[in-house]
C-alpha cells in the first residue's frame, strides 16, 4: 500500500475503520496517477507526493458519483502545483553525439 490507512482516515476526519479496501484502492489509484504524472517512482517519503495523493484520495472518497455539481473532468485544486516541480520534462530534443 502506497499511504497508511491512518494517515487517510486522519486527512478525511474519519473517526471509524469503515471502508478500508475501499480507501486502499483509492490510495493505490493514487500513487499511480502520482507516479505517471511526475514519471517517477512513487516515494511514500516525498510530502509532495504524499499530499498530492491524499487530495485525490479525499477527492476520489468524497465525490464517488459519476456526475456531481464539480467538475468532473478537474483534479483537486493543489494536485498540479504540488506536482509540477517533480514532474520529468520530456522536450524531445536529442543533444548531439560528439
Amino acid at each position: 500500500m502506497s499511504l497508511p490507512l491512518s494517515l487517510m482516515r486522519a486527512h478525511l476526519n474519519l473517526d471509524d475503520d469503515r471502508d478500508p479496501d475501499l480507501l486502499t484502492h483509492y490510495a493505490n489509484v493514487a500513487a499511480l496517477w502520482v507516479q505517471a504524472y511526475t514519471g517517477q517512482p512513487f516515494d511514500a517519503d516525498n510530502a509532495l507526493m504524499v499530499q498530492a495523493a491524499l487530495l485525490m484520495v479525499a477527492h476520489q472518497y468524497e465525490a464517488r458519483e459519476a456526475v456531481s455539481f464539480a467538475s468532473a473532468y478537474q483534479l483537486p485544486f493543489g494536485v498540479h502545483d504540488l506536482l509540477s516541480p517533480l514532474k520529468d520534462r520530456i522536450t524531445g530534443h536529442q543533444p548531439e553525439v560528439a
